[in-house]
């Protein structure tokens, strides 16, 4: 656990890319015999999808994108693990899907993929010896990038260097950060096929502190034109209230919210798991198990 919580703080001071964290970790354990025997490697493999500002209901079907995520875990106890997770996802949300006429009308919209590492604990309910199914919940902090953008006549467009919403120039409002912190909380079964390999499904959910993963928030977040004609981008102008693309749309009205900023955004993924236990890269040695059971790692030839 203090390995995992090492690599974590040094990969995060350093900047280094999260894949070179989960491979440095690997390599540590396949040198440490003892320490693999309680390790799991998982991947996994779903969806997700975002609520926000863009979306206040489910999301349909053209709002969900994939998501996958590697990782592995390290038995403390029989019921208690610590968990490395790196996940690729991806959320989106579109005003033409929302129920309410007036967001309709306003026609914003979103996508951005997520990179993100989080370092959790994970909590069986029942003993892997007295089950084959297992349901478990999990939970712990994770660090997160994002980078949302839109199309506008075709072409792919960043919204953060844009601050739509006058960020870093417009009544002292602040610039977001790219990269931001969150906190996960999840449930799951998982199936033990055998002693090395188990199957199941899991929920996650990802408690957010910024309120621009859409790259909306405020309720005053429209912006005078004429402010906005000072400020001389285009694009910023184009972005901020996008009303005006629709048939018959609708100049856009200062009273009227752009979002809300009582409500951070959210996202969340369900992913089918696969998980291998490093035992059997060892050959013809007996040793313990963290369960107290005198285990034989199989050849793998």
């Amino acid at each position: 656990m203090n390995l995992l919580i090492f690599l974590i703080f040094t990969a995060i001071k350093n900047k280094m890319k999260a894949y070179r964290i989960l491979f440095l970790f690997c390599i540590l354990l396949c040198f440490s015999k003892t320490f693999a025997q309680r390790v799991r490697l998982t991947s996994s493999l779903g969806a997700s999808a975002y609520w926000g500002d863009l979306i206040q209901n489910r999301p349909v079907l053209k709002e969900v994108s994939p998501a996958f995520s590697i990782g592995a875990t390290y038995d403390l106890q029989d019921q208690i693990r610590a968990r490395l997770n790196i996940s690729f996802l991806s959320v989106s949300g579109d005003d033409k899907y929302n129920s309410r006429a007036d967001l309709r009308a306003r026609n914003l919209s979103f996508k951005t993929n997520i990179f993100e590492v989080s370092a959790m604990g994970e909590y069986d309910f029942v003993m892997r010896d007295e089950r084959m199914i297992i349901p478990y919940v999990f939970g712990g902090p994770g660090i997160f990038h994002f980078n949302p953008y839109t199309y506008y006549k075709g072409n792919k467009v960043y919204l953060q260097p844009l601050a739509t919403e006058g960020e870093g120039w417009y009544q002292n409002r602040p610039t977001y950060s790219l990269t931001q912190f969150n906190f996960s909380l999840g449930f799951g079964l998982r199936w033990e096929y055998s002693e090395s390999l188990s199957i199941g499904a899991e929920f996650c959910y990802r408690k957010l502190f910024t309120d621009y993963l859409d790259d909306v928030s405020l309720d005053d977040g429209y912006i005078d034109p004429a402010a906005l004609a000072a400020h001389g981008n285009a694009l910023t102008t184009a972005l901020n209230y996008r009303g005006g693309e629709l048939p018959g749309g609708k100049a856009v009205s200062l009273t009227l919210p752009r979002g809300n900023p009582g409500s951070a955004d959210v996202y969340y993924s369900f992913q089918l798991t696969v998980s291998y236990k490093l035992e059997n890269l060892f050959i013809g040695k007996e040793y313990g198990s963290p369960y107290g059971r005198i285990r034989t790692a199989k050849s793998r030839y």
